[in-house]
């Protein structure tokens, strides 16, 4: 099983090469890119859980997916406002930080980006909105956010941006 799993990427790879329907060539280079991912981790000797705070006011959010995500070998702390969000970035080390952008007020989710920036520079951070702008995004870039995603997000897809930003920011830093 071991073996198959570490030949998983391999599969994939020749599956997205034979595969013609546009949308099943995306699903199948998301699958690609987290095989890859653990594959990276796994020569790197890097551990497969990261801790991963995860932040969004709507209760049905922080419900669902930090199971998924768990179960994607990420270490999940939920917080459903900015000030319990605030409290765990001093209390806990994150590898990543993934945040709603309106928590409550729009533009909250900066105010967390910052604050985890501040006291956890090497977090990658990834924002999630469900009403994406140009002036949101523009800030971003300046805040030097690692990723803006739309919501709803592709689970595999979303895994994979995290699993990549932060593959890339422990090489930075190896």
């Amino acid at each position: 099983m071991l073996e198959n799993k570490r030949n998983d990427w391999k599969r994939l790879a020749k599956l997205a090469a034979a595969e013609e329907d546009p949308e099943k060539l995306l699903s199948l280079v998301a699958e690609l890119n987290v095989a890859l991912s653990e594959r990276v981790d796994q020569m790197r000797g890097a551990s497969p859980s990261a801790n991963l705070l995860f932040v969004d006011d709507e209760p049905s959010i922080r419900m669902t997916l930090p199971p998924i995500l768990q179960q994607r070998g990420f270490e999940v702390q939920a917080a459903g406002s900015v000030p319990e969000a605030l409290q765990l970035i001093e209390s806990r080390k994150f590898d990543i930080l993934l945040s709603d952008l309106n928590i409550g007020e729009p533009g909250d989710g900066f105010t967390v980006v910052r604050a985890m920036r501040k006291v956890q520079p090497r977090c990658v951070t990834i924002l999630l909105t469900g009403y994406p702008a140009f002036e949101s995004a523009v800030e971003a870039i300046r805040q030097e956010v690692d990723d803006y995603v739309v919501k709803p997000a592709n689970i595999d897809v979303l895994v994979s941006i995290m699993k990549e930003k932060l593959s890339a920011r422990r090489f930075k830093h190896a």
